[in-house]
Order: C-alpha cells, then structure tokens, then sequence
C-alpha cells in the first residue's frame, strides 16, 4: 500500500525520565549534557515553506503527502488530505528537542522503537521532508512515545533517532506520524446515522439476492429487520445479525483509495435510508470498491456530501468490512431444528 503521508503533533516539554525498566539509558558525558535542549532537526523550520512533499515509512508500507498548490493530496492517488497536517508535520518534527542522550546500542533499539525502519518488524518509523526537486530537507527515525515522562505540566516526549547516528535521544515533543491512511484522510466511505437505516439489498455473485429490510422494533426497543426468501429449512440466525448485516453499510471506511478505473463489477451491495436515500456499493474482480448514489434523499446536503466525497474513486476495504459487503444466504441463515 502506498498511500501518502503527514503527521499530527503535539509538541511537548520537559524535565527528566527515570523509569521503566525498559528504558536504556546512555552513559551521559559532558558532550551530551551540552546537547540538551537542541534541535534534532535545526533547519528544517527555516525550509518550512520549501516543504514540497513528506513521506512516512516503515517495513514496507509509504505514505506520501505533496503540496498541490494551497492543498495537500495523496501521493498517487490524488485524494485530498486532512486540513491542516501537512503544516503540523513539519512544526511539531521541527520542534523536537534532545531532552536525554539514551541508547547507541543498535541490539537495544527495538525496545524504544528507533530501529531501522525498513526492517520488515520495524515498529519505527522515518519521516522525511522533501522539496520540489526531491532533495531531502530533513529526516528523523521517530521511535516510543513518552507521555508524561518528562515531567512538569508538559511532559511528553518521544524516543527518536537521526539517520546515520548510533545516538538515539529522548526527546522534547511528540509527532503522531503513521503508515495508516485514516491517519490523514477522512476514510470515511459512508458515515450515516444507522437508526435510519431500512434496507439492505446483497447481489453476490451466483447466488441469489438477499433483502434485510426493517420491520419494526424488537421487545427491547431495538431495530427488527426481516429477511426475504428464506430457504425451506432454514430459519435467520437472529435478530442481531440480521441488523448488523442491515447497518453495517451506514458505516463502512477504506483502507487505500485510487482513482476509479472502472473495472467488471461482480457483485453489488445497496443501502437505503429512511429519507430516500439510496446508495450502492460496486464491488470489481480484483476487490476495489465504489459507491454511487442512486436516488438522492430528502436531506440534499447529506446527498450532496456524499456524492462529492465518493464520485470518482475507488476504495480497498479491510478484509472482515469487505466481507460485510458479500453477505449470502449462510451468513444469514441456519438449520430449522425441531
């Protein structure tokens, strides 16, 4: 996966770790001890605005941010990005501050997280900060966070190495840099208020169309949805997963996104609201994802939102939401016993 890159931060301050066992401290040297409160990256602020992409890696997954003009997208796919990340990315990597030298022992470093990134069990991860041409104006292994173990009203922190260094440091501040897309994008497909959902429609290849549709409300005030066509000898499984099977398309997100390059759709999941509105997920061969609204609802801002945050892409979805999209019959349904 390939998505794109940012961070959230919340720069920290400071005062002194002892602690856990699992911390390694360094020896501390004069030289060190002259080193505190340094910038681990001191230029990197000054090139702010020379800032034209971030990328963010560990084992083999990279995500990508560029600039594009006043806003900020995926690298790739072109999805926009979360308001905002791109610029908090580089103030709150620009901000860190060594706090307290710890290990240089490269056998010790998985315990605070500054191991290579690239290994394929790296929990680290590297942050780096490009210009247009692509010529690196910064980079930092970002390990464990510290929360609280500085001390003093603001004490968080964060365990980062500098590429190239055996010196790993404690430092003053945190980036919440990840690989995973919901980090920086709104991964919301649809995000509906699923106490009005009233139908589920389920087309999955070779098999036949399933119908979920509301009925009323269950003894405990909740939901009841019905099934159709229930094969003779066979009775629903319950109530819940009959409702599950209904709202869990009210609420499903994506794991990656791309463009929409068509594709054989082979099966078809439908979801409507009690306002009308009426959405249908496509679902192509190689697994991709897309949702077209098929009859607008009554609430036209709703309607309007969705079409604007869907038209034109496509998704991959977690392997168990994908699955809640390709119910059959046996999901549904079990044996009548007597």
């Amino acid at each position: 996966m390939t998505p794109r890159g940012v961070i959230v931060l919340a720069v920290a301050a400071a005062v002194s770790v002892a602690g856990a066992t699992w911390q390694l401290q360094a020896n501390s040297s004069g030289y060190e001890e002259a080193q505190r409160g340094e910038r681990l990256l001191p230029d990197l602020l000054a090139k702010a605005n020379d800032v034209a992409a971030i990328v963010i890696s560990q084992a083999d997954n990279t995500v990508r941010i560029e600039r594009a003009g006043t806003s900020y997208i995926l690298g790739g796919s072109g999805y926009p990005v979360k308001g905002g990340k791109f610029q908090t990315a580089i103030v709150a990597t620009a901000s860190l501050e060594k706090f307290d030298a710890k290990t240089a022992r490269p056998d010790k470093y998985p315990l605070i997280e500054v191991e290579p990134p690239a290994d394929k069990t790296a929990n680290s991860r590297l942050i780096r900060f490009e210009d247009a041409s692509g010529n690196d104006l910064g980079e930092i292994i970002l390990g464990k966070k510290a929360r609280g173990r500085l001390g003093g009203a603001v004490g968080d922190g964060q365990y980062v190495r500098l590429p190239g260094e055996t010196q790993s440091w404690l430092a003053r501040g945190v980036v919440d840099a990840d690989v995973k897309l919901e980090t920086w994008v709104d991964n919301a497909i649809t995000d509906m208020n699923v106490e009005f959902v009233v139908r589920a429609v389920f087309q999955p290849t070779g098999g036949p169309e399933l119908m979920v549709r509301r009925t009323g409300v269950t003894e405990g005030g909740q939901p009841k949805f019905e099934l159709n066509r229930v094969p003779d000898g066979k009775k629903p499984k319950n109530d819940l997963t009959l409702r599950y099977a209904a709202t869990d398309l009210g609420n499903v997100n994506f794991v990656d996104v791309r463009k929409d390059q068509g594709g054989d759709v082979v099966q078809r999941a439908t979801l409507m609201m009690a306002d009308g509105l009426t959405a249908e997920f496509r679902i192509t061969a190689d697994d991709w994802v897309s949702l077209h609204v098929v009859n607008d609802g009554q609430d036209k801002t709703t309607t309007k939102d969705l079409k604007a945050r869907t038209q034109g892409w496509q998704y991959k979805l977690a392997d168990y939401k994908l699955k809640q999209l390709q119910l059959t019959m046996s999901d549904l349904t079990e044996d009548v016993t007597e």
